[in-house]
């Protein structure tokens, strides 16, 4: 071969992936390898049963009730996900009429960096969050249709977990044994936890703030209390309010859009607000993205107003049209910091050192004594949460990882593999949400199979 110069691997056939390697492609991705005669991947055949090999080893084994599908055995599934994960969190939320209850768990990733205000760089977090649905239904995250979901004999568990009699007794387990947090948007957090709406008269899930006093502290909750309880709706789950995740996405978006879209409106007059937002918008994909699609702007958008400085934009487009005054100049100033402070606090996903609490702890007392001056609006429940959200961080020293960021991300691998792989289980919806959530189990078990 070396005399008439013919490489080993011309005569050679390179080596077929495991099955294991190819479980997170769709059939329809793996059909299209196939079209390649110079890529081998392994049959269907043999993708069908490291699936079921799976099954057994990894707890992926999925069943179907009535209206949804659950993991047959998600003590023994969650066992598999958690080995080494720093930290545990249950929820759940509703995205295009399905909903998902399910665990936030932390897998090692590569080394990555974070560059700080201040221009040095900082190693990130080791770890990637991610989100698993244990359980998924057709219907809203209400606290009717959670609580349909505590019948007997819907969900008949399976191995280690045969005893548990329906989803919540096993997310319990999962509080009072793995200590996990609760996590999720605020009306879900209310709903299991047995409380009213977050228009309540105490609409706090961790504390018993009155609605006329959102700018001051409160006691937590305690199992005595009956502070807008609902009386005919009792708790579904119940944990410390310590450990209740403060809702630091909807924190970011709820305050931030406040303040673009109607205190800068306000200030500076919307129409100048109006065409400074075409910076940062973009066409959302139809079905893929929540009511901010619609009413506000959503993360990315905001992040984008931050990067692109689209205040300083906003501040010249007003300065043009006439002149602005040093008062309305120094208030947008302060407003200014306050949207990128809640950015750089809220969002980030590394331990909180003890400077970041300190300056987190400084930004909320700004906004909390400044906001009714500044803005000239009422106060909010989302402000009155800021405070749990320096607490939370100051008591465990990360905010960001164990928010309800990794649900609403998951909504949308999950509608790709509804409405795209699996739409020819239309006429079966049992099934169609089983397959959907067999796919997210495998996916998810993916990067332990090597250990």
């Amino acid at each position: 071969m070396e005399r008439v110069g013919c490489p080993l691997e011309a005569i050679s056939q390179p080596p077929v992936p495991p099955p294991a390697e190819l479980i997170h492609l769709s059939t329809a991705v793996r059909e299209q390898i196939r079209t390649v005669p110079s890529l081998r991947i392994p049959c269907e055949q043999s993708m069908i049963k490291c699936k079921r090999r799976l099954a057994t080893s990894h707890a992926t084994e999925t069943a179907t009730f009535a209206s949804g599908a659950y993991i047959t055995d998600p003590l023994a599934y969650v066992s598999v996900l958690c080995a080494q994960s720093s930290f545990v969190a249950v929820g759940g939320d509703t995205g295009d009429g399905i909903t998902k209850l399910g665990i936030t768990y932390s897998v090692r990733g590569p080394e990555r960096f974070r560059k700080l205000p201040n221009g040095k760089v900082k190693k990130r977090h080791p770890y990637v969050q991610h989100f698993t649905p244990l359980l998924a239904f057709k219907g809203s995250d209400k606290y009717d249709d959670l609580d349909q979901l505590t019948a007997d004999g819907l969900t008949p568990f399976t191995g280690d977990s045969a005893a548990f009699p329906h989803i919540f007794a096993v997310l319990q387990h999962f509080i009072d044994s793995r200590a996990a947090f609760l996590n999720g948007d605020w009306p879900f957090l209310n709903a299991v936890l047995g409380l009213m709406a977050p228009s309540a008269t105490h609409p706090c899930p961790i504390c018993i703030v009155s609605h006329n006093n959102y700018l001051h502290s409160s006691r937590y909750r305690t199992p005595r209390d009956r502070h807008s309880h609902h009386p005919e709706q009792p708790a579904l789950l119940h944990i410390d309010p310590e450990r209740i995740v403060p809702t630091p996405l909807h924190l970011f978006l709820g305050i931030s859009n406040r303040i673009i879209l109607d205190v800068f409106s306000e200030l500076l007059g919307r129409e100048l607000v109006e065409q400074t937002l075409p910076r940062v918008t973009s066409i959302h994909s139809a079905g893929c993205g929540g009511k901010s699609d619609l009413y506000d702007l959503n993360g990315p958008e905001i992040r984008k107003w931050l990067k692109k400085d689209c205040c300083s934009t906003l501040l010249a487009a007003a300065t043009s049209t006439g002149d602005v005054s040093a008062a309305t100049r120094a208030t947008f100033s302060i407003l200014r910091r306050w949207l990128q402070q809640l950015h750089d606090h809220l969002l980030h996903k590394d331990d909180w050192e003890p400077e970041d609490i300190e300056a987190w702890r400084a930004a909320v007392d700004d906004i909390w004594q400044n906001w009714r001056a500044e803005t000239k609006q009422d106060a909010f429940p989302k402000l009155h949460m800021l405070r749990r959200s320096l607490e939370f961080a100051e008591r465990h020293r990360f905010l960001g990882r164990a928010s309800e960021a990794q649900i609403e991300s998951f909504h949308y691998e999950f509608k790709l593999l509804y409405y795209e792989h699996h739409l020819n289980m239309a006429h079966d919806e049992a099934e169609r949400l089983r397959r959907c959530l067999a796919d997210v189990a495998l996916r998810a078990v993916q990067p332990f199979l090597e250990q």
